[in-house]
């Protein structure tokens, strides 16, 4: 997915958030914002959201000389969605199709995201995840996929989301798939990495494997051109790719091969590009 005019306010309240959450200091504030606004005058809109974003919170963090602003905030998604899990392993248990409620159950989880300029509360989401209808119109091919294969590369996406994740891998799990769960190799907005995934008890389900490892900095979302040559062989190979959450979706939305989406859609011009509405649960392939 290109990138739009309309994402320039977004990358300039995403900076001014991360900056201040990162020092109390407004001239530093300030020059984060310059030098971010005077890096997207030169910006290509060919190129998706999560690439320039990755250039963007380079600039952040060089200026603030902090390696990871949302460290804090990771770390009470965290925590916030572990005191959960109970709770979502319970609705997944008493539900009639144990598989479509972590489906849905690990979708909600994707309200966790300080990236985007729209947020939910994940409490009231939850409640109403049970009697509440989502985009799962991918779900009868999802079902056939999976029961058809082997390999499963899972992209995850945020911190506290990866306990949702945690309900839909144990249901692969059972069906006695082999996963890759991918996350990042260096901090970036709050986007799980691998000691991330380990706090959540992914290493026991799943292979975990940073899927940009050997590069200095991560984009919040997949770009193949910076992607590891493992992740690129795993990619190609698996019998079939689930990708969590939007900056995800904006890295590859255009690529070749079938990839089951799923996410909340917080963006307007994600909407349309997905062809839905802000705040739908989505399950679409693509």
């Amino acid at each position: 997915m290109r990138t739009y005019l309309e994402c320039m306010p977004c990358f300039i309240k995403q900076s001014l958030e991360a900056a201040r959450m990162a020092t109390d200091d407004e001239e530093v504030q300030t020059k984060v914002l310059k030098e971010v606004m005077g890096h997207l005058q030169d910006i290509s809109l060919t190129s998706s959201p999560p690439e320039l974003s990755r250039d963007v919170h380079e600039i952040i963090r060089r200026i603030t000389k902090t390696k990871d602003p949302y460290k804090k905030v990771k770390d009470q998604s965290n925590e916030m969605a572990q005191k959960e899990y109970p709770r979502l392993k319970k609705l997944v248990g008493e539900s009639d199709d144990s598989l479509l409620m972590a489906i849905k159950l690990s979708i909600v989880g994707n309200v966790i995201d300080f990236g985007a300029m729209n947020r939910f509360n994940v409490d009231d989401m939850i409640d109403n995840a049970v009697k509440r209808e989502f985009d799962a119109s991918a779900y009868p091919q999802f079902k056939s996929v999976l029961e058809q294969s082997e390999t499963i590369l899972f992209l995850a996406d945020n911190t506290g989301e990866i306990f949702f994740d945690k309900l839909l891998l144990k249901e692969l799990v059972k069906r006695q798939k082999q996963i890759t769960y991918v996350v990042k190799t260096n901090p970036i907005i709050n986007d799980a990495t691998v000691e991330d995934a380990n706090l959540a008890g992914i290493d026991k389900l799943a292979t975990i494997i940073d899927g940009d490892s050997g590069q200095k900095q991560s984009a919040p979302g997949m770009v193949l051109s910076y992607a590891s040559k493992e992740f690129l062989e795993i990619f190609k190979s698996s019998d079939m790719v689930i990708s969590k959450g939007q900056g995800n979706y904006e890295g590859l939305s255009d690529v070749t091969r079938d990839v089951f989406f799923m996410l909340v859609v917080k963006c307007p011009l994600v909407a349309q590009d997905i062809s839905s509405e802000v705040g739908k649960l989505i399950l679409k392939v693509k």
